[in-house]
């Protein structure tokens, strides 16, 4: 399956030169015959405050990515639903909570915010992991980086790799990067992608698509989740 994402989130940022390069962009598969969906930072604490602008939330909620984290919520249940009903496995990256392993003077980001509640970095509710489905703890930006994830996915003989989280521009972003850097073929599923800001996300979208992954709607991921399920039985 070789298709272009529909709709394209980024389509009010383009310019003349954007949109020459993306007529020339070669078409990717976004199909494998051993897929893994992969699902980063989805915790309470990007969801904290509620659904609400995320001006109005920085001051009590500097972390909550607000409307855009719950606006993704529904397209994500879904996805987490036809992975499960087409048996493939969901691996689920959060933050190491744990106190020996927290630095003392590096961060994830130069992002400057107040501790928050570390029970906020309990995955939420509508998509904690089932029995038998992988957690992986990072502390670094990437899901890679320091993390088992890559021999996760080896032993999965994974051959190609759906990533969705928060946010688009940064964790989510380093992991796209690293996975392709292994060598895993990556397609980003735009519905179960957010971030604190609408540029940001767009961009990284559009950056991440021409450069690395295969940035792609809900309908044409599921599309290509069936189509494994199908394969994998014939």
């Amino acid at each position: 399956m070789t298709m272009s994402p529909a709709p394209a989130s980024w389509e009010d940022v383009l310019d003349d030169e954007l949109r020459g390069l993306l007529a020339k962009r070669p078409e990717r598969s976004i199909e494998g015959k051993r897929p893994v969906l992969v699902a980063v930072d989805l915790y309470d604490l990007v969801y904290d405050g509620g659904p609400l602008p995320v001006v109005d939330l920085m001051e009590k909620y500097p972390a909550s990515c607000g409307e855009f984290a719950w606006a993704a919520l529904p397209g994500t249940i879904e996805l987490f639903a036809a992975a499960r009903a087409a048996n493939i496995p969901i691996i689920h990256v959060t933050y190491d909570t744990r106190l020996e392993t927290d630095p003392k003077k590096y961060h994830p980001t130069n992002r400057k915010r107040r501790q928050p509640d570390l029970a906020l970095y309990k995955i939420k509710d509508e998509l904690t992991p089932q029995q038998g489905e992988l957690v992986i703890y990072k502390k670094r930006a990437s899901g890679f980086f320091g993390t088992p994830l890559s021999a996760f996915l080896n032993e999965l003989g994974a051959d190609m790799i759906y990533l969705i989280g928060e946010s688009t521009s940064g964790c989510l972003r380093a992991s796209v990067i690293e996975a392709v850097s292994y060598g895993y073929p990556v397609a980003v599923v735009e519905d179960g992608c957010f971030d604190r800001y609408p540029l940001n996300h767009k961009v990284s979208l559009l950056d991440l698509h021409l450069k690395y992954a295969t940035v792609v709607d809900l309908a044409t991921a599921t599309g290509a989740m069936r189509a494994a399920s199908t394969a994998g039985k014939a």
